[in-house]
């Protein structure tokens, strides 16, 4: 039985959640997966006794295959999953390293040759890295606001690189920069804003993170 998973932590800790729609085979599983790929992390194998057995990540870059190279880690704080270009100066873990932090064998899904499109955009390098590195650091400053939300308004590419540095911040950060943050929410394109206010209904997706931590909720 395969199922999809949600993957984010809690005190620097993996915590995963299990969707309840049940796939007989990897490839329907991911092929839903690929339609909602903002609301989960990836896909997972369960036995016969409902025990998770196996992590089966998406080969492709981002959250909807926006940058459209093959993924070789995974941020290591949102779990995102990068390719080598967008992941540069970023804190990842390999593979095998993702597997060994969570106890459960992971792979990446044999290859798609086909792009992929999302209701909530991706990250293209360099703006999404950049937003990604800069987003603690600058997310109080109101120019940087600003130009944030005039990329997402222009091509929403960025979009990638928001929820990588909103889900990057620790909890004291969060705590720290909350003001800023919730000014951000409200500051957002009105599609951006409503995409995330409705991402909060499934708090364990990387959206859905992201949503909370800038103050929307899905009755926004």
């Amino acid at each position: 039985m395969f199922r999809l998973i949600q993957l984010h932590t809690e005190d620097g800790v993996p915590r995963i959640g299990v969707d309840p729609d049940g796939y007989v085979s990897a490839r329907a599983a991911l092929a839903h997966y690929r339609t909602t790929s903002a609301t989960y992390f990836a896909v997972g194998r369960f036995d016969h006794e409902g025990t998770l057995t196996e992590v089966i990540l998406d080969p492709i870059c981002g959250l909807d295959g926006a940058c459209q190279r093959p993924a070789s880690v995974v941020h290591a704080k949102t779990f995102e999953r990068l390719c080598e270009r967008c992941s540069a100066g970023m804190d990842v873990l390999t593979v095998p390293q993702l597997a060994r932090r969570l106890g459960i064998a992971c792979r990446l899904a044999p290859s798609v040759a086909r792009f992929r499109q999302s209701s909530i955009g991706g990250l293209r390098a360099p703006s999404g890295n950049r937003i990604a590195r800069e987003f603690a650091d600058h997310v109080h400053d109101v120019a940087w606001r600003m130009q944030l939300c005039s990329e997402l308004a222009e091509s929403r590419t960025a979009l990638n690189g928001l929820l990588i540095g909103a889900g990057a911040l620790t909890h004291r950060q969060v705590l720290d920069l909350y003001p800023a943050l919730c000014s951000l929410g409200e500051e957002l394109p009105a599609q951006i804003r409503s995409d995330l206010c409705r991402a909060t209904a499934r708090p364990l997706s990387p959206a859905g993170v992201a949503g909370l931590r800038l103050g929307l909720s899905f009755r926004d």
